[in-house]
C-alpha cells in the first residue's frame, strides 16, 4: 500500500504544528528564581491571548480577533529557543527573529503573515503590537497575583516591575484592579450562590 504524497505546503503544516507542541513542554523559566513552576509557554500565550482580545475591545481596536491571533503566534521561536528569563539574557544572545523565520519559512502564504504578526509583537510599533504586548505583559502580572495570594511574596517584584511597561489605559486599568483582587473570588462567588440556591431549594421542599 502506497504512501500517500502531501503537498509541501501541507507537509510543512503537519511540522510546524507538531513543532508547537513542544510549547506544551516549555517552562517558563523567570518564575523558577522563585522556586515555582506555575506554567508551560503555551498555557501563558492562551491566556494572554485572551487578555489580548479583551483589551482590544476596551480600546476601541477594529479587530480584536487578530490581535488574540498575534499573541498566539508570538512565542512559537521558544519551540527553538526556550524561554530565557531576564537574568539568562544578561549572557546569552538568542537570535529569536531567525528562529521565527526559520519555523514558518515554507509555510508558503500563511508564513510571512504569522511572521509580520510576530514582529509587530515584537517591536511593538503599532497600535496592535502595543496591545498585544500589554496583554502578555498583564498575563504575568495576573500569575504573579496568584502567587502572592499562595505565599510566595517574591512574585510581588514582577507586578512591580511590570507596570512602568504598560502603554495602553485599559491595560494600566487592568493591573491595578489585578493587584487587589482575590484570584478564587470567581468560584467562592459561585459556591456561595450555590450553597444559597441548595438553601433555597431545600426550604421550598419542606
Amino acid at each position: 500500500m502506497s504512501e500517500t504524497v502531501l503537498p509541501p505546503a501541507d507537509t510543512e503544516i503537519v511540522r510546524f504544528v507538531f513543532e508547537l507542541g513542544q510549547l506544551r513542554r516549555e517552562t517558563r523559566h523567570g518564575w523558577l528564581r522563585i522556586d515555582e513552576h506555575p506554567e508551560s509557554v503555551a498555557e501563558h500565550s492562551f491566556r494572554a491571548a485572551v487578555l489580548g482580545y479583551l483589551l482590544a475591545m476596551r480600546e476601541g481596536y477594529s479587530d480584536p480577533n487578530r490581535i488574540a491571533t498575534m499573541i498566539l503566534f508570538h512565542d512559537m521561536h521558544e519551540a527553538r529557543t526556550g524561554d530565557a528569563d531576564t537574568v539568562q539574557r544578561r549572557y546569552v544572545t538568542l537570535d529569536e527573529i531567525r528562529a521565527a523565520r526559520d519555523q514558518v519559512i515554507g509555510l508558503e502564504a500563511g508564513g510571512p503573515e504569522i511572521l509580520r504578526m510576530w514582529r509587530d509583537v515584537e517591536y511593538a510599533d503599532t497600535e496592535a503590537g502595543r496591545i498585544a504586548k500589554d496583554a502578555e505583559i498583564l498575563e504575568i502580572a495576573f500569575t504573579a497575583r496568584e502567587l502572592v495570594v499562595r505565599g510566595n511574596t517574591d512574585a510581588q517584584g514582577w507586578i512591580e516591575s511590570l507596570r512602568p511597561r504598560l502603554k495602553t489605559t485599559s491595560a494600566k486599568t487592568v493591573v491595578e484592579i489585578a493587584n487587589r483582587a482575590d484570584p478564587s473570588e470567581w468560584w467562592k462567588r459561585l459556591q456561595l450562590r450555590g450553597d444559597a440556591e441548595l438553601q433555597e431549594s431545600a426550604g421550598s421542599e419542606a
